[in-house]
């Protein structure tokens, strides 16, 4: 039977939730990403009451598509759910933005009024699939073509993650001990956040048959001696380190987008909605930088000032990435990240920015903030930004 599908005002958010996140070899290694991904959806239906016959479509950002993550895994994942075959899947690439991508065009298949109900999220375990896999085949050819290489040939082509961070501290003029003095607060700041697991975050079987249920890497904590007494990664002279840099981890991400008029049909009290979307492109060089004139475009789409926003979440790629972001933007240091970033909890680059949207959404819900914007980029120069408001 056909579903009802017309969407009046805002899409709106019913509930976030995501895994704690694994080191990459840790506690979530064992799990298959198809697996992971379909937990977590069980797990959100289940909390709110939905059935998943519901669900007009289910949208997962995923980074390297290849391998155990290959062949539409939001398909696979949905499926493995137990959902209707009628429920469909489609997966994003957006790299690092993949899953916040993922979020948008669900939202915004909401608000055409094409869609009422879609679970939007990622996933990536990259203990399985680890960061430049989907370049190990040489046979199969790699990402590139004459053109790309020709366009950036003078730079050496496009630069690998801890190059970029390097770069980013170098343009905005940066320090060691700047960059590690981020890297602790955001440490502390996880640390105390997870004292007690947030209600946006749910426990998941670990390899050891225990239940892990705060971020893994936050059981070894590092003190601020220990961040200064660590070599640079990628240049002798450089100045990040492994930890002013976000680890390579394990988890899933999702989100339970609806129209206000699903959400009422259905029982379901919102958290949040929807204010204004944006993406944009900046210089690949410098792709964390990508989030400030998407966070501009969506402020300004919103009618709103860098002083209406409560609650900030930019993602932590690099401590030189916050830090920049920082500078240029001016808003007040203790509302980027309160809950800490991706230098304390590792980055499952398919999931992170769903993550970031689980956080944002936790604050607004119960805290009593009014605005929060989450902001990510990802490798090549890509920028998303969205507005939230609490309902």
């Amino acid at each position: 039977m056909p579903r009802a599908t017309n969407s009046t005002g805002h899409p709106v958010v019913v509930d976030a939730l995501r895994t704690p996140y694994g080191r990459r070899g840790g506690a979530l290694g064992s799990w298959h990403p198809v697996d992971l991904s379909a937990e977590l959806l069980v797990r959100l239906a289940a909390r709110n009451g939905v059935d998943g016959a519901v669900v007009d479509d289910v949208v997962l950002g995923c980074t390297s598509q290849v391998g155990a993550q290959a062949c539409n895994i939001a398909r696979r994942a949905a499926l493995a759910a137990g959902w209707p075959e009628s429920v469909p899947g489609a997966t994003v690439d957006r790299q690092a933005a993949s899953s916040a991508q993922a979020v948008h065009w669900a939202a915004q298949a909401v608000m055409s009024g094409t869609q009422g109900v879609v679970v939007a999220g990622g996933v990536e375990v990259m203990t399985a699939v680890p960061l430049g896999a989907s370049l190990a085949v040489p046979a199969v050819g790699k990402p590139y073509g004459q053109r790309l290489q020709a366009r950036y040939k003078e730079g050496g082509g496009l630069p690998p993650p801890g190059l970029v961070a390097e770069e980013v501290a170098f343009r905005w003029s940066l320090t060691r001990a700047q960059l590690d003095e981020w890297a602790v607060v955001s440490r502390e700041r996880a640390a105390r956040a997870q004292q007690s697991p947030p209600r946006y975050m749910c426990s998941v079987a670990a390899s050891e048959q225990a239940e892990l249920v705060k971020d893994e890497a936050l059981a070894e904590p590092m003190s601020p001696a220990q961040v200064a007494a660590l070599l640079p990664e990628y240049r002798e002279d450089g100045v990040i380190t492994a930890a002013n840099i976000a680890a390579e981890g394990d988890g899933a991400a999702a989100l339970l987008i609806a129209s206000p008029s699903r959400a009422r049909a259905l029982s379901l009290a919102p958290k949040a909605r929807f204010v204004s979307f944006s993406t944009a492109g900046s210089d690949p060089d410098v792709w964390p930088m990508a989030t400030l004139p998407a966070v501009r475009e969506a402020l300004k789409k919103a009618g709103l000032g860098v002083h209406d926003i409560d609650r900030w979440e930019v993602h932590e790629s690099s401590a030189a990435a916050v830090l920049a972001w920082l500078a240029e933007t001016g808003v007040a240091r203790q509302r980027v990240n309160p809950d800490g970033g991706a230098l304390a909890t590792t980055a499952p680059l398919g999931a992170v920015g769903a993550g970031l949207f689980a956080a944002a959404i936790g604050g607004l819900a119960e805290r009593g903030e009014r605005r929060a914007v989450v902001a990510i980029a990802g490798e090549g120069g890509v920028g998303t930004a969205c507005v939230l408001e609490r309902t």
